[in-house]
């Protein structure tokens, strides 16, 4: 099902950046890619906007960072990327691992409404050098 928000020429820009890209982003990434042409406060809204829309999903890095991702079947109020996030120590890339997203048991009463794990270590590519 394809996302629906307000469109507007700040929004169109920032999904540019998400279109052109295989991994996850961070604020600083989507602000650098875009070249002073939107500010950072601009760009955060949009981002929240766009997580709040079900448009991107978060993901909390050990290293203090919300890295934003394209998210595939989520809605407004409702996301449902549970899967691995994975850091590479070398090219600092963060990516999506959707095939790993087996959900631990939890303990009788607990649910799950999302979840995220983020595995550190070295890319295919960074492996290689």
């Amino acid at each position: 099902m394809k996302k629906q928000w307000r469109n507007t020429k700040t929004k169109e820009m920032v999904m540019d950046v998400f279109c052109c890209e295989a991994g996850a982003l961070c604020h600083a990434d989507i602000v650098q890619r875009l070249a002073g042409k939107i500010d950072r406060v601009t760009v955060y809204r949009i981002l929240q906007g766009f997580f709040d829309e079900g448009v991107l999903h978060k993901i909390s890095a050990e290293n203090g960072r919300t890295y934003y991702a394209l998210c595939r079947d989520c809605s407004a109020g409702q996301h449902a990327d549970n899967h691995a996030h994975f850091y590479c120590m070398g090219c600092k890339t963060v990516s999506c691992l959707e095939e790993v997203a087996q959900l631990p048991q939890l303990p009788q009463g607990y649910s799950v409404s999302e979840a995220s794990w983020f595995i550190s270590g070295y890319c295919p590519n960074c492996r290689a050098v």
